[in-house]
C-alpha cells in the first residue's frame, strides 16, 4: 500500500490498531508490559476490562520554536513517550477518571444532558486537561447525550519538560470522548478541536503540538504549514547504519 499523501493524512480519521508493532518500533516487550499493566490496573479500579486504549505521543521540535503561534511553519517530530487512556463506556451519566500515578487523585463529574462542564484553571489540576479535551470533543461532534465513561490514564511524557505532555493529554481525552460516543472526526478536525480545547485552560498555542501528536508518521519528522490552511509534509529519515537516533536531553541551560 502506498504511503498516504499530505492531503490524505489530514482528511483521514485517526487509525485504530490491534498490534503494538503497528505503533512502536524496536523491542515491544516494555510496551507490551506497560499496556498489560494498564489493563490490569483498569480491572482493579473498575472491575472489568477496558473496551479500548487511546494513545497520543509527545513531540520534540527540530526547527521553528514558538513561531507556530504567528502562523509560521515548523518542523517537529513525534516521540515514543506518550499518553494512554484506557476507556470503557457505561450507562451511568458520570465521567470517572483515575491515574496510574498516585500523585494524581481520582475524580469524577456528571455528563447528564444539559450539564455544563466547568474548568477552573486557577488550580493546576490534572483533571482540567481531560476536561478540556472532553468538552471540546462533545461540542465538536454536537453530542447532546454523551456516554458515561470509566477512564484510566497513564503518561510517559515528562511533565514541564517542553515535550507537550499537556497537549498529548488533551488530544488523548478528545479522541477517547469521540471514540466512546461513536464519532471520530478527520485528523484535521481533531487537531482543530484539540487546539481550541486547550484554550479552556488558558493555553493559546499555535497548533504545532496537537498536529504533531495526531498526524505524525512512523520514522518521519513532519513539516507543518498553517497558512493559508493546515498542511503537513512527512519527511522520512534516510536509512543509515547504524540507524539515525535523536537524543533529547536537558542541558540545564
Amino acid at each position: 500500500m502506498a504511503a498516504p499523501t499530505a492531503a490524505e493524512s489530514t482528511t483521514a480519521t485517526v487509525p485504530s490498531y490491534t498490534a503494538l508493532s503497528d505503533i512502536y518500533s524496536g523491542s515491544l516487550l516494555k510496551h507490551g508490559a506497560r499496556f498489560q499493566s494498564l489493563v490490569e490496573a483498569f480491572i482493579a479500579a473498575y472491575g472489568s476490562k477496558p473496551s479500548f486504549i487511546v494513545r497520543a505521543p509527545g513531540r520534540v521540535n527540530i526547527i521553528g520554536e514558538h513561531i507556530d503561534y504567528c502562523g509560521f511553519p515548523v518542523f517537529p517530530m513525534a516521540i515514543v513517550p506518550d499518553f494512554l487512556i484506557a476507556v470503557r463506556a457505561t450507562s451511568e451519566r458520570r465521567i470517572r477518571l483515575a491515574n496510574t500515578n498516585p500523585k494524581y487523585p481520582p475524580y469524577e463529574f456528571s455528563c447528564e444532558p444539559g450539564t455544563r462542564v466547568t474548568i477552573n484553571n486557577a488550580p493546576h489540576d490534572w483533571v482540567n486537561y481531560f476536561k478540556c479535551g472532553y468538552k471540546g470533543a462533545v461540542d465538536a461532534i454536537d453530542c447532546a447525550l454523551p456516554e458515561g465513561m470509566q477512564c484510566l490514564m497513564d503518561g510517559s511524557v515528562p511533565s514541564s519538560a517542553g515535550l507537550s505532555s499537556s497537549s498529548a493529554f488533551v488530544c488523548c481525552a478528545a479522541l477517547a470522548t469521540m471514540k466512546v460516543n461513536g464519532r471520530l472526526l478527520s485528523k484535521r478536525d481533531v487537531v482543530a478541536t484539540a487546539v481550541a480545547s486547550e484554550r479552556y485552560i488558558g493555553t493559546n498555542g499555535g497548533g504545532m503540538d496537537q498536529t504533531t501528536s495526531i498526524m505524525s508518521q512512523s520514522q518521519s519528522a513532519v513539516f507543518i504549514e498553517f497558512d493559508p490552511k493546515l498542511e503537513i509534509t512527512p519527511v522520512k529519515f534516510p536509512s543509515t547504519t547504524p540507524p539515525i537516533a535523536f537524543v533529547i536531553a536537558n542541558t540545564l541551560v
